[in-house]
């Protein structure tokens, strides 16, 4: 929000907070984690907490990672730990050959790509995004290009 007090941004994507009367929620959505895992061999599907005690846990860093752990902590959901890493792309690597598991967004996962499996995690743990800027702001086309972008891809489709 500093930028966007300081009038360095037209816009923030943040998790959703309370705001005042000082800025406008332009867009909104909400998703589920998920455990992401390697694809396992046919007719072997290994249950959460078997999981949870064999394959080493690597958590994307993110703005929400602290708020996860804590909901996961509270449902007793006990991981083995064993570092974080902040680009997706090499954390689901390193899911699909087998060398850790993690927890993700659903819409962070690449559509159609059947090298990893995802399961629902005991507890549900949901994220709310919010694009957040001054009412009164003249938002640069950058921004507006922004908005109309996230606006379209958080559309319901049909």
């Amino acid at each position: 929000m500093d930028n966007v007090k300081r009038d360095v941004a037209d816009i923030v994507i943040m998790p959703s907070t309370v705001l005042d009367d000082h800025y406008l929620e332009h867009l909104q959505w909400a998703d589920t984690y998920v455990l992401v895992t390697a694809k396992h061999p046919p007719g072997i599907q290994p249950t959460f907490t078997q999981l949870a005690e064999t394959v080493r846990y690597v958590a994307w860093r993110h703005a929400g990672v602290e708020a996860l752990h804590t909901q996961l902590n509270n449902a007793q959901v006990r991981l083995s730990h064993r570092g974080e890493l902040s680009c997706v792309e090499t954390l689901l690597d390193l899911v699909k050959k087998g060398h850790c598991m993690s927890i993700l967004p659903r819409t962070l996962l690449p559509l159609n790509d059947s090298s990893f499996e995802c399961m629902q995690l005991p507890v549900t743990v949901e994220r709310r995004i919010s694009v957040i800027a001054r009412p009164v702001s003249l938002m640069s086309n950058a921004a507006n290009a922004v908005l109309d972008a996230l606006r379209q891809a958080t559309r319901p489709a049909g």
